[in-house]
């Protein structure tokens, strides 16, 4: 899956019990760069807790700076590992994918899928607030804004 070759689209894991949050670790760090892969079924896994959750929200939608949240993965289109509030953001997050997939010929675009999560996420107070203590992200987006550029930053 980490491979640029890859060709799987499709990842069904539900309840598979030997999966923990080390193994979804291990899917994550895989996935990072994967452009392939579009459905990840995590489902009913006892042994995924609230940080292999988050480490999936993370997956798709890092808010740790703007850079992060636009090289975050933008091919997934359904990611899912929990009915929780985790889940709600990550769902937020990959239909912001499925709505960047041309529907003619099924081909994504990624960079504005990451646009829109910058501009749905990190420009938004509150979601970012919710998703940042969601993420243990604890400092200002803002901050890292050179106020030379605000300008570009407003204009996405």
């Amino acid at each position: 899956m980490q491979g640029g070759d890859s060709t799987l689209k499709r990842l069904y894991l539900r309840s598979n019990n030997k999966i923990d949050d080390d193994g979804v670790a291990i899917l994550v760090d895989a996935l990072q760069k994967n452009t392939s892969l579009q459905i990840l079924d995590l489902m009913s896994n006892e042994g995924i807790f609230a940080e292999g959750r988050k480490l999936c929200l993370k997956l798709v939608n890092d808010v740790s700076s703007i850079t992060a949240t636009l090289h975050s993965n933008h091919t997934l289109t359904s990611l899912d590992v929990a009915d929780d509030e985790i889940q709600r953001h990550i769902n937020k997050a990959t239909k912001i994918s499925r709505n960047n997939v041309n529907s003619w010929n099924n081909v994504s675009n990624p960079e504005a899928a990451g646009r829109e999560k910058v501009i749905k996420t990190q420009l938004h107070s509150e979601i970012r607030a919710a998703l940042c203590r969601l993420q243990g992200v604890d400092h200002s987006v803002y901050s890292e804004i050179d106020p030379l550029h605000l300008p570009e930053v407003l204009s996405l």
